[in-house]
């Protein structure tokens, strides 16, 4: 167990602690600082921050160490204080950042905190932080310690976090809420980590059943799951397609929560691709290894949707999470290239790439979104796109949207929570269906054959292509629409990060507030 400790101000009296918990797949842990032999007590903060902690005294750390930080001389300095069972790190953390970036360096943090507080032994970790907007992309430091996958065994061990907050916070920090996103980010990341041989489309989707049933349906939350040749049967023939060759059959999964008088209605839509072999398009021996994680944008929006109603329902709109939940398999009836799908929107589509799969089974759920929630607000997330990288970095989604409101809304959701995001083109006239995925025997293809006119942006036209009525999703027009492709930010390393929980849990407060009017 791992525990999460808020200071509203410091030094802090610890009767007035409130924690969120953060469980480990082993060990133990209390409120009660970790003093075992070998334990780590590592602090981390920018210097003069660590400079004025008057609270370091007690714990053991010197005065000169404090005085060679705050003074820039050195960047780490490790003690081992006499009759104390555990050696002391003082890390300072960079100041600044660019427009781009967040309120703090969380990505720093996460280095710092992977080196100086070794997985293996207990550790107790103290961030000092200045101003309460820091708080959120700080609370991201738990990704460091995932929870895992239940076949692996694991050292025993505890880990205790500590934020501290210089000045007292304008407004009281929701524990609760703060808790709600540490639990749904961990718990992204961990579906994200689960291996194919677990996760596959009848498993995830027994786990959104059962998440529903134990904590949503409570809440008025309504499940609906249309599942294998029902799909078929109603018109989902692109998720279909897709999914059909795989011995665990296709899913799409719609949660919603409607408050009393909603005034609008807003569709999360998230890729759910439990692993991509490409298809018969398939891919190759150093392509295929990490595809389990192509279902990474269905885990942010499944797990951002749980946060949000458990903690702050929208009051001003409905909220629906529509999951695309499928398995892009070989098989003697898979998918084939030259193929033509007519899409739950109605649109035909001429396949020219099966591993071009994502926006087949997106399309279908923004088709439903649009035809059954009469939805004015549509976000699909998706780890859509290698091109994603080149357009806008490993570290930053990429954001496509109908909306300059809109996408600067989206960005900066994710900015200040720490999921870094930054918008693609949105240049119809150059860049749509007509001008990179026109075919000569359906309505489009679904996949371009100019790979050099902005494919991040493509790929996500071809979802756009899908709203209906056209003419509500005109840019600017009454309907307001969100690409945002992930494939990058998902994980770090081989590990899921839980990125585009924060993002969206964030946005559904924007929403309501906007909509409030």
């Amino acid at each position: 167990m791992a525990t999460l400790l808020l200071f509203d101000g410091a030094p802090a009296s610890k009767d007035a602690l409130a924690p969120i918990r953060m469980p480990l797949p082993s060990g133990e842990a209390s409120a009660e600082t970790d003093t075992a032999s070998g334990a780590v007590l590592l602090v981390v903060g920018h210097k003069h921050a660590l400079a004025a902690a008057s609270f370091l005294a007690p714990l053991g750390v010197s005065q000169p160490a404090m005085l060679a930080i705050g003074s820039g001389r050195a960047d780490v300095i490790t003690e081992y204080p006499d009759d104390c069972p555990y050696s002391v790190t003082l890390a300072t953390l960079k100041q600044g950042a660019s427009r781009n970036f967040g309120p703090l360096r969380s990505d720093l943090l996460h280095e710092i905190v992977q080196k100086h507080a070794p997985k293996a032994a207990p550790s107790n970790i103290v961030v000092v932080l200045e101003h309460e907007d820091q708080v959120v992309p700080a609370v991201s430091l738990s990704i460091t310690y995932p929870l895992r996958c239940e076949l692996l065994s694991h050292p025993s061990r505890s880990v205790h976090l500590y934020l501290v907050l210089q000045t007292p916070p304008t407004v009281p920090l929701n524990i609760l809420k703060l808790q709600a996103l540490v639990d749904a980010c961990r718990d992204a990341a961990k579906l994200v980590d689960t291996p194919p041989n677990l996760l596959n489309p009848t498993t995830y989707t027994d786990i959104v059943r059962f998440t529903w049933e134990s904590r949503l349906r409570e809440l008025g939350v309504t499940v609906e799951i249309i599942q294998g040749n029902s799909l078929k049967e109603k018109g989902y023939l692109a998720i279909w397609n897709v999914g059909k060759a795989s011995s665990t059959p296709p899913a799409l999964v719609i949660l919603s929560y409607k408050p009393l008088e909603p005034k609008k209605s807003v569709v999360w839509v998230g890729k759910g691709i439990t692993f991509d072999t490409g298809g018969l398009s398939i891919k190759s021996k150093e392509g295929m290894p990490t595809m389990k994680t192509d279902m990474g944008g269905s885990a942010a929006v499944f797990e951002a949707f749980v946060a949000t109603i458990r903690t702050s329902p929208p009051k001003n709109y409905s909220l629906s999470a529509i999951l695309c939940i499928a398995e892009n398999s070989v098989d003697q009836v898979s998918m084939r290239p030259d193929d033509i799908i007519t899409s739950y929107s109605g649109k035909t589509i001429e396949v020219n790439n099966t591993d071009a799969e994502g926006r087949l089974v997106l399309c279908d759920g923004v088709a439903h979104a649009c035809k059954h929630l009469n939805a004015d607000v549509i976000v699909d997330m998706a780890t859509l796109t290698g091109a994603q990288a080149y357009a806008t970095g490993l570290r930053h989604g990429g954001v496509l949207s109908n909306s300059a409101w809109f996408e600067n809304a989206v960005v900066e959701a994710g900015r200040v929570v720490g999921d870094l995001a930054y918008p693609l083109i949105f240049c119809p006239e150059l860049i749509s269906i007509d001008t990179l995925m026109k075919s000569d025997v359906a309505d489009m293809k679904n996949s371009a054959s100019d790979r050099s006119n902005a494919p991040a942006t493509g790929a996500g036209m071809f979802i756009y292509a899908h709203l209906a009525p056209e003419d509500k999703w005109v840019e600017n027009g009454e309907g307001m629409w969100a690409h945002v492709d992930m494939a990058y930010p998902v994980t770090v390393g081989n590990r899921g990060t839980g990125w585009g929980v924060g993002l969206l849990w964030n946005l559904s407060s924007v929403l309501d507030r906007h909509f409030s009017a």
